[in-house]
């Protein structure tokens, strides 16, 4: 997992395979961008092989915290597999980019 700052919005790379377990660890990095008062997220996932579908609705519920703060989370480079994913969750808020200037122009 790397953070990068580009126009006061925030990247949050995520790699390889995210589980239950590895997730706390991006739970920590939401609540300390949250604390910090960094509401501007972009998730990029493209090094992300597969995430756990049940993980879906603990990054919407996140993602409803960025909002009551201000800000947003969204995605960019979302591969084929992990769009697919989403979709299985069903209804999925997230504004997906495909570049990071899309996302941070996402922003306004």
């Amino acid at each position: 997992m790397r953070v990068s700052v580009e126009n006061e919005v925030y990247f949050l790379s995520l790699n390889g395979e995210i589980d239950e377990e590895s997730f706390r660890s991006v739970e920590e990095k939401l609540k300390q961008l949250l604390k910090e008062g960094n509401v501007k997220l972009v998730l990029d996932l493209s090094r992300l092989k597969h995430i756990n579908y049940q993980l879906i609705g603990t990054l919407i519920g996140w993602q409803k915290r960025f909002k009551d703060f201000g800000g947003d989370i969204k995605l960019v480079n979302v591969s084929a597999y992990i769009y697919d994913i989403l979709r299985l969750y069903g209804f999925y808020p997230f504004e997906i980019y495909p570049t990071r200037r899309a996302a941070i122009k996402g922003f306004g």
